[in-house]
C-alpha cells in the first residue's frame, strides 16, 4: 500500500482586504477587519486523488484550518459553504455548508456544527496542525503536533468534490499570521490504539 505524499505548498488566493501574503507566499497575515474575520485564504496544491499530507502553522489559537475546492467564495467565512470544509482551533468545532459559524462555546458543540473533535487542545500560543488526506477513502484525519487528533472529513464521494486545497481562516487583532511550512520529512503515524499520558 503506498503511503502519504508530503506536500509542499504556498499561499495563492485570498481576498486583498481581508489578507497581506508575504513576498515568498509562505504567510499570510489578517488585516484586522471584524466584519471579515474566518474567510479562507486557499493554498496553491490541490488534491484530486492519491494520499497527501501538509501542515499549517498557526501561532495561536484563533483560527480556522481545514480544505477548500477551487469554487470556495473568499467573501464569505470558512465553513459556510460546500466548498470549504474546517475546525476551529478554539472549539474543535468541524464546519462544512453551515448557516452560521458565530455561536461558538468551548463548552458545547455549536448546534449546527458536523462534528466536535474533542481532543484538541490548542494553547494560545498555537501550534502545528497537520492534515492526511486519502482521496481514494475520502478521509482527511487531522494532527496537532503530530498527534493524532481525529476526522475532520469521511465522505465516500470526496474525489469528486476534488481538487482540494489547504485553506486556513484568521479571526482576531490585526497582524495574527498562518504560515504554509516547507515540506514536513516525516507523515506521523496514526495510533490504533489510545496512548496514555502520565
Amino acid at each position: 500500500m503506498p503511503g502519504f505524499e508530503c506536500a509542499d505548498y504556498t499561499w495563492d488566493k485570498a481576498d486583498p482586504d481581508t489578507y497581506t501574503i508575504s513576498d515568498d507566499k509562505r504567510r499570510v497575515y489578517f488585516k484586522g477587519d471584524p466584519q471579515k474575520q474566518y474567510r479562507p485564504v486557499i493554498g496553491d496544491k490541490g488534491f484530486s486523488d492519491g494520499k497527501h499530507y501538509w501542515r499549517v502553522q498557526t501561532p495561536c489559537d484563533n483560527m480556522r484550518v481545514g480544505l477548500a475546492t477551487a469554487g470556495c467564495p473568499l467573501d464569505q467565512e470558512i465553513g459556510t459553504s460546500e466548498h470549504s470544509w474546517c475546525i476551529d482551533l478554539q472549539t474543535g468545532d468541524v464546519w462544512h455548508n453551515a448557516e452560521d459559524t458565530r455561536a461558538r462555546s468551548i463548552y458545547v458543540p455549536a448546534p449546527n456544527a458536523v462534528a466536535r473533535l474533542y481532543k484538541i487542545v490548542v494553547p494560545i500560543s498555537g501550534g502545528t496542525v497537520g492534515f492526511k488526506l486519502d482521496m481514494d477513502e475520502g478521509e482527511v484525519q487531522v494532527f496537532f503536533n503530530t498527534e493524532y487528533m481525529g476526522l475532520l472529513i469521511k465522505d465516500p464521494n470526496l474525489k469528486d468534490k476534488g481538487p482540494l486545497f489547504p485553506a486556513v481562516a484568521i479571526g482576531g487583532l490585526e497582524g495574527k499570521m498562518a504560515a504554509s511550512p516547507p515540506d514536513p520529512t516525516t507523515v506521523p503515524p496514526m495510533y490504533s490504539y489510545k496512548r496514555n499520558k502520565l
